[in-house]
């Protein structure tokens, strides 16, 4: 769809989230002893992708503490099954130390496993619910005396500093899971420990530091040795009874934590580098080949545990400070960044999943200092959709012309072709890209071998429909950038703003205006205004885009059709500025960031351009300390001070072309037996946004250029017109047409559903009919894809007995159906609507992933998908093969939504904006409501709006704000371009 809808980010509650193997606890405790933060050892932490906050996501729900006995509970990992939990905890009352237990996840039912002497960790249930592995030192002849030494020093009130005990006693043992028959699997000396079976039972792997003892070392490493024990810690593989040892790594610092994959291929771990200050996450084979870094995030990071889908791995790192464990998710192939997935105060990490992979468990250490395990459950698919992954991606080579269909409608067909359409390979169906292309190809050797016919119109040969869209900017040689002679560098300190005018526009001050914020006021909302008692005229105005942030949702909501970078841009013209400089966020951590460059639309009439915040700094002449002050007031909404420094002067020169491709779209018809039949046509939009070079993407700044997969738009209307167009032409479904049956794919539709109007007037001009004259209706699917409690049936106000063939058919098919009579759709049904053909759009309704990279085929409801397509089918049915129902059009008064781009406001003139625009200076009109003060006025289709009110309309941007600007119930003056006449119209806009 082609609106942006605003919806609030829902950020997840701050949750006491979660702390493998604990000798990691000891950082998370004495890591300020051992690294101070001025340390040049400290790492910085990278920049990654703070998802929870950014995104609104919640990867985890129903959270739930499951331990509680004891100071701490910790390495809470399922048995095969799922029914049994292997944990380590401090609850036996003679013995501080760690003791093994197993907990039944039903009964609630925990048992001690080891024999509660000496100290115990890192234990695992075999894969055959028999026996159970663990390491113990009970056999050390001094573990009397350590648990004495131990219990003497927790008397203690001053605590010293936590350490893990590396102990050379430590070995790995098996029993039953009663505790009995007790088996040692591991005899060297030194620390193993950090054991975990393969999935087939057969392999442990396991770490140890047994070459510490048992293999000299040189000077320096056997130095490093005795300072730390774990430096010579590595990672082993062994047979289940302990023998067939073999070492799998060979690196100075910790490698330790191995768990195996689902599917028994890989191992992951974590790497120490040799000061042990950071750790990174990996993966290899499991005969130690492959080694492969999937982290790089320069912290420390460890624990690290395989998804049972073997797609990514949990992990914890310390990237947002060593007081502040958290965990995260990365891919298995380290191709993304990671995505953080708990947002808690104190330690969160030893995650690990049940089997199924639909519950989370992890050790929390809460404001107590007591670390206790913590359950809930896991949004696998929100987590494949954020790392960019998917269980359902074609492979490809997969053509949907060769691709093995049922012959009724099915919902494996529907998955196979939603997922190819909405796959990496598609890469967001971008009009006028190779994607397209290739898409287009496939889908009209599709209709050939389904018997289809091509459609008769201008630009048309064999199924395929061409037109020209402007897609792009290219940047000239001559684009620059001064202040006082001071040249800045292209697109890496400036670039310009597609929305800008080219030209070269000469040396003047400038003024920095805030957010360049004016907004009307509301009963509740004072007005804003950012150039009140400010002059601009003839200066450069510099401000920041979007709106603030720290702000009431009601007032967010309230700024958000005045914070477009477009609007913005008018505003400024109207105060009589002369130029635009904006800064992307006061917010930004990478002050040299610029965003990439993209085409936002119709070029507005003063020069605009982008510079980093690192250069608006130094224009503004402050501080840094200056600057936190002045970005804690922008984001509060507070008056800010206009800064204006009169002895800098600006120049730029802007150039650049719009890029011109051809887009592709699909139409061809089924015939009815009848050669003088009438046409019902269905369709839904292909297009997408590709990498957010188009269109109003909703992406964050770090995922903009990330694939836009589109599965819910408009994929899933998309493969429902196809599974339909299948189903006719069958034989049997074939020969029942009364009406010829077309089915359309369009291009374009997020530009402004340019693709269905095109072949409109191509139809009309290559036919010298009027569609009306012969299509009975239309029928238009958009987001058809995340069906909840019910279909949402648009625009049957466009005809008579809409609503009767509703209520038959919601019955027929036990459906909700929710009716909506305005006509006035942001999608391709409102082209079929002003051609005076009566159409509706089905849909599901709008949701957070819209026009962001997270609208991935995991997400869409597929047996709901497979049930809209039935519901369409009916209307097909009563439509164009039994003609139950005359469908006679209406037009209607329109809504809000009417306006087109002026929905979001309140005065209402009823005019429809023709986004087909390049090349208008003005904006020219597609069509008007049915008694709207448009009409009443005397505006027609295809006007050019040329002024307003005395003000010149050169864009659709000036438009908007004059509409804004005008008050109800008091007359304006339009001047309209029609043909090669220029007359002045009487308009009396109203409320609505």
């Amino acid at each position: 769809m082609t609106f942006v809808k605003g919806f609030d980010l829902v950020y997840p509650m701050k949750t006491n989230s979660t702390t493998r193997h604990n000798l990691i606890l000891l950082f998370f405790t004495a890591i300020f002893t051992l690294f101070p933060l001025n340390s040049h050892l400290a790492p910085n932490p990278t920049e990654i992708k703070d998802t929870t906050r950014d995104l609104g996501l919640e990867f985890y729900t129903n959270q739930r503490q499951i331990t509680f006995e004891g100071p701490k509970s910790g390495e809470g990992y399922f048995s095969a099954d799922g029914s049994k939990m292997i944990l380590q905890s401090e609850r036996h009352p003679s013995n501080p130390f760690y003791q093994m237990y197993i907990l039944d996840l039903k009964s609630g039912k925990v048992d001690r496993l080891s024999p509660g002497q000496g100290k115990t960790t890192c234990g695992w249930i075999h894969p055959k619910l028999k026996k159970a592995m663990w390491s113990s030192t009970h056999l050390d002849p001094e573990w009397e005396k350590k648990q004495k030494e131990e219990i003497e020093t927790r008397k203690n009130p001053v605590k010293g500093k936590y350490s893990w005990s590396y102990d050379e006693q430590y070995d790995i043992f098996e029993s039953t899971l009663d505790g009995k028959n007790i088996k040692r699997l591991t005899k060297e000396l030194g620390y193993d420990a950090e054991g975990s079976y393969s999935p087939d039972g057969q392999w442990i792997a396991f770490a140890s530091n047994r070459t510490g003892y048992n293999t000299p070392l040189n000077p320096e490493d056997k130095s490093l040795f005795e300072k730390d024990p774990s430096s010579q810690m590595e990672i082993y593989i062994m047979k289940a009874d302990g023998t067939g040892v073999k070492r799998l790594t060979d690196n100075i610092g910790y490698d330790g934590g191995p768990f195996f994959s689902a599917d028994g291929k890989k191992i992951t771990w974590r790497r120490f580098d040799r000061s042990g200050a950071t750790a990174e996450i990996y993966t290899m084979n499991i005969d130690g080949t492959e080694q492969k870094q999937i982290t790089r995030l320069n912290a420390m990071s460890w624990a690290p545990y395989f998804h049972p889908s073997g797609k990514y791995v949990i992990f914890a790192t310390s990237v947002m400070g060593y007081s502040n464990f958290e965990l995260f998710i990365v891919d298995s192939e380290g191709k993304q960044k990671p995505i953080r997935v708990t947002n808690g105060e104190g330690f969160d990490g030893l995650a690990s999943f049940s089997p199924d992979g639909k519950k989370l468990t992890w050790t929390h250490r809460n404001e107590k200092g007591e670390s206790q395990i913590y359950l809930a459950d896991w949004d696998h698919d929100k987590a494949l959709s954020v790392l960019q992954l998917s269980d359902l991606e074609p492979t490809n080579d997969f053509k949907l012309a060769t691709a093995k269909l049922a012959k009724d409608i099915d919902i494996n067909d529907l998955k196979k072709t939603l997922t190819y359409l909405a796959s990496k390979k598609m890469a967001g169906r971008l009009p006028g890209s190779n994607e397209e292309t290739e898409m287009t190809k496939d889908i009209a050797a599709t209709y050939k071998k389904w018997g289809l016919v091509s459609s008769k119109a201008k630009r048309l040969e064999n199924f395929t429909h061409h037109f020209d869209i402007v897609t792009g900017i290219e940047l000239k040689q001559k684009n620059a950038l001064s202040a006082n002679q001071k040249a800045f560098e292209l697109n890496r300190e400036f670039r310009p703003i597609s929305l800008s005018k080219s030209g070269a526009f000469d040396a003047k001050p400038f003024i920095f205006v805030g957010y360049g914020l004016k907004a009307s006021a509301t009963d509740t909302i004072a007005a804003i205004n950012d150039y009140e008692k400010v002059d601009v005229k003839d200066k450069w105005v510099v401000l920041f885009k979007d709106y603030p942030t720290q702000v009431t949702k009601e007032l967010r909501n309230h700024l958000i059709p005045f914070s477009s970078l477009a609007h913005k841009i008018t505003v400024a013209k109207n105060m009589g500025a002369y130029g635009v400089i904006a800064i992307d966020s006061p917010n930004l951590i990478n002050k040299e960031k610029i965003t990439p460059m993209r085409f936002d639309g119709a070029p507005t009439a003063l020069p605009a351009l982008e510079i980093s915040l690192k250069v608006f700094l130094e224009l503004m002449n402050i501080t840094d300390d200056q600057y936190a002050i002045l970005k804690v007031a922008l984001e509060k909404n507070d008056l800010v001070e206009k800064i204006e420094n009169k002895n800098i002067k600006i120049s730029a020169t802007i150039d650049f072309e719009l890029q011109k491709r051809t887009a592709k779209q699909i139409i061809g018809f089924i015939k009815a037996q009848n050669p003088s039949a009438k046409s019902l046509i269905v369709g839904a939009h292909m297009d997408h946004l590709g990498r957010g070079e188009v269109g109003n993407s909703l992406a964050t700044s770090d995922d903009i250029t990330n694939i836009h997969f589109g599965a819910d738009d408009n994929a899933s209307g998309v493969s429902a017109v196809l599974e339909l167009a299948q189903f006719y032409s069958q034989p049997q479904n074939k020969k029942k047409l009364k009406q010829n049956l077309y089915f359309a794919l369009w291009s374009a539709e997020e530009m402004g559903v340019l693709g269905s109007k095109a072949f409109i007037d191509d139809w009309e001009s290559e036919n010298n009919l009027k569609m009306k004259d012969t299509f009975s209706a239309s029928l238009n699917l958009d987001m058809v894809g995340r069906l909840k409690e019910k279909l949402s049936v648009q625009g049957v106000g466009s005809a008579q007995h809409w609503g009767r063939l509703a209520e038959v058919i919601s019955l027929r098919q036990q459906l909700p159906l929710s009716l909506q009579t305005d006509p006035y759709l942001p999608t391709d049904a409102i082209s079929f609507y002003l051609a005076e053909i009566p159409s509706i759009s089905f849909f599901t309704g709008v949701h957070s992933d819209y026009h962001t990279p997270r609208d991935t085929a995991e997400k869409i409801n597929f047996p709901g998908l497979l049930k809209i397509t039935q519901v369409v089918q009916q209307f097909i049915q009563e439509i164009a093969v039994s003609e139950s129902t005359l469908l006679t059009y209406e037009k209607v008064e329109g809504g809000v939504r009417a306006q087109g781009t002026e929905r979001s406001f309140r005065i209402y003139l009823g005019t429809i904006p023709d986004y087909s625009q390049e090349g208008v200076k003005g904006v020219r009109i597609s069509g008007v409501s049915k008694n709207s003060p448009a009409e009443k006025g005397g505006i027609k289709a295809k006007d050019i709006i040329i002024e307003f009110n005395g003000k010149a309309i050169d864009s659709i941007h000036d438009y908007v704000f004059s509409l804004q600007a005008a008050e109800p119930n008091r007359e304006v003056a339009l001047k309209i371009r029609r043909a090669s006449e220029v007359i002045t119209l009487k308009v009396v806009p109203t409320l609505k």
